[in-house]
């Protein structure tokens, strides 16, 4: 039997947490992996320091190299935020790279750590575990699926700021919502698959590494979604309905919307996470998700439009909506720049009728 794309995506992502849950748990190693990210680098429109970690690195190679074993025909089209070299502490650049054996991944771990032969190995071995969700419920898909045409757009750790300062799974924004303000319950691991020809993102996989705290460490929580002609489907328990509508929004958000969103009679959530807000939206725990500002990436995006476009939910460009009413949602044509120009809008199927609403009240 032919591999599964959207098991085997399931499965690296859930490695890709294994790994960040192993870095940021161990203080050790967690002190010894974080480094700022250079000026090129640096999404500088929105924080004062973003970060580069070992952990991005590696999940990012981790997530790519599994892929490609499992559907070489995709190795080529797999991008993500990070690029692959890492700069020790002692000024060297290595190109951190998956190998296929341990010992050979080991040795590379070993340059960027300074000769640290217990991290190099530890890291290593969690890359190379073999790891087998077992989700039944994932579909069968289309026979003779073409997958020369499709693209990988992978964010290994959404929300890095906060999976570098979060020591906690953060507090919820009120008692009435299931939505952390801040913390690691807002990391995330993102994988999408998308259709290189027509741009359109058709799997989804959103991986909470920190989803919930227990007596033995932090257990995750994987949201996975296809969008396909041929198969429409996702693994969203049923939800509750809520007594008041909510938009989530990032704390920095302009006014002027914020106050549109509460005149249409919106609450409004502050949160951490692009991928963790339109998970909220997909969710049911938040109705809506704005963001005016242009930081949002396509690795950010991918993963998470999939699975919202599968439960007829859709993401649009803000500005469009604002300036001329045309609805036109996000797409990945590899002609594009990787930045999400003209802000998003997310929303659930029954929520689209305040596209027509925010027109109005430009």
């Amino acid at each position: 039997m032919s591999p599964n794309i959207v098991n085997c995506l399931v499965n690296v992502s859930e490695k890709a947490a294994n790994i960040a849950r192993l870095m940021r748990q161990h203080d050790y190693l967690f002190s010894l992996l974080v480094q700022e990210k250079s000026i090129d680098e640096a999404n500088s429109d929105r924080f004062v320091h973003d970060y580069k970690t070992l952990a991005d690195v590696l999940i990012q190679q981790t997530v790519r190299h599994d892929i490609g074993i499992s559907f070489p025909e995709l190795l080529n089209n797999i991008k993500g935020e990070e690029s692959s070299t890492f700069t020790n502490s002692l000024g060297e650049t290595v190109n951190v790279e998956v190998f296929d054996n341990q010992s050979d991944t080991s040795a590379c771990l070993l340059k960027v750590l300074n000769g640290d032969s217990v991290a190099a190995e530890l890291l290593a071995e969690e890359v190379h575990k073999t790891v087998e969700t077992n989700m039944d419920s994932i579909p069968e898909l289309p026979d003779g699926l073409n997958y020369s045409n499709m693209g990988i757009w992978i964010d290994p750790i959404d929300a890095t700021e906060e999976y570098i300062r979060g020591s906690t799974i953060g507090s919820s924004s009120s008692q009435e919502t299931r939505i952390p303000t801040s913390g690691l319950g807002c990391v995330t691991v993102l994988i999408g698959g998308y259709d290189i020809e027509s741009g359109k993102p058709i799997i989804g996989i959103i991986n909470q590494p920190f989803a919930e705290l227990t007596d033995t460490g932090y257990k995750g929580k994987i949201i996975w979604g296809v969008n396909m002609d041929a198969v429409r489907v996702t693994n969203l328990p049923q939800t509750n309905p809520k007594s008041t509508k909510l938009a989530v929004l990032s704390s920095s958000e302009d006014e002027k919307y914020i106050k549109a969103l509460k005149d249409l009679g919106y609450g409004i959530v502050f949160s951490a996470g692009a991928g963790h807000k339109i998970l909220k939206v997909i969710t049911g725990d938040a109705d809506l998700y704005l963001l005016s500002k242009n930081t949002t990436f396509k690795w950010d995006t991918c993963g998470p439009q999939a699975i919202l476009n599968a439960i007829e939910g859709g993401l649009f460009k803000i500005e469009e909506i604002i300036e001329s009413g045309q609805i036109i949602e996000v797409d990945y044509d590899d002609e594009r720049p990787n930045l999400n120009e003209g802000g998003l809008l997310a929303l659930r199927r029954e929520e689209k009728h305040i596209l027509q609403d925010l027109y109005n009240k430009k």
